[in-house]
């Protein structure tokens, strides 16, 4: 679990896109949200952080593809 307060980051092994819950929101960098490339960063975490998040890669060689990674669970105490 994640206490609330702290900040998470969270990894993500293909590259570059970061979603929340079950829209198709990109997450976008913000003062509560950074996306640095494969890196998620949830600065003071709370309960509203609580969620799935998955990331989106996108590779750029030829063949062009994009594959969805495994969600993960955020549980917030």
């Amino acid at each position: 679990p994640v206490f609330t307060g702290e900040t998470v980051n969270l990894k993500c092994e293909i590259k570059y896109e970061w979603y929340k819950g079950t829209g198709s929101v990109m997450l976008q960098t913000s003062d509560h949200y950074t996306v640095n490339g494969d890196t998620l960063t949830i600065r003071e975490v709370n309960e509203s952080d609580q969620d799935q998040y998955w990331c989106k890669g996108q590779r750029d060689g030829r063949p062009k593809s994009s594959r969805l990674s495994s969600a993960v669970s955020l549980s917030v105490k």
